[in-house]
């Protein structure tokens, strides 16, 4: 529960696109950035634009049953409580053997913060697990997506930080800006732009 904490703590206290961050990998056209954090994993971030309306993208992202259309590694993902301000999804990912699979509970919170905008949250709730899954239980996760309309299109900006466990970092690092960046190529690709 500490490091939970301590990832969400250092996370929230930090703005959604500050400094620090440098460029990582390029995923499937979608330039993926880290920053290094305390805990040796580090964070990332990615942007796209997607061609849609924003409740198409919300209804879109908030099926647990298409998780594994556009969530890289989604093993499978349930949703398990819903309310007028967040819901809350248990998520089994795939890892490479000789690992086991890693799981958590997530909540998502959405803030409606300007006419054109909307933030959701992302939260790992590590006491929530439900026992006997099989896998490993991620130990920290943290992340937001900032859902922003205009007139080109909607753009989507993603940051996530997650603390898999017992994981080389080098190892967790590289395989997470591929989540991200492949995460925001999946979605670009369901709701695609025009090109001119």
């Amino acid at each position: 529960m500490r490091i939970a904490i301590a990832a969400l703590a250092a996370f929230v206290a930090s703005s959604a696109w500050a400094s620090g961050w440098s460029e990582v990998r390029l995923v499937d056209g979608v330039m993926v950035e880290a920053r290094q954090t305390d805990s040796g994993f580090n964070e990332h971030r990615g942007a796209v634009r997607v061609c849609t309306q924003l409740p198409v993208l919300e209804a879109f992202v908030a099926d647990a049953d298409r998780f594994s259309e556009w969530l890289p590694f989604t093993r499978y993902a349930e949703l398990l409580e819903q309310a007028d301000d967040h819901l809350i999804y248990y998520v089994r990912s795939s890892t490479p053997w000789p690992l086991k699979d890693r799981d958590m509970v997530y909540r998502i919170s959405r803030q409606a913060d300007s006419a054109q905008g909307v933030t959701l949250e992302l939260v790992g709730l590590p006491d929530y697990q439900p026992a006997g899954t099989g896998a490993d239980p991620i130990q920290a996760a943290a992340g937001r997506w900032r859902l922003t309309e205009s007139e080109a299109g909607l753009d989507v900006n993603y940051q996530l930080f997650v603390h898999p466990g017992s994981v080389p970092p080098f190892a967790a690092n590289g395989r997470m800006a591929t989540a991200v960046g492949k995460t925001l190529a999946n979605l670009a690709s369901h709701f695609p732009c025009a090109q001119i």
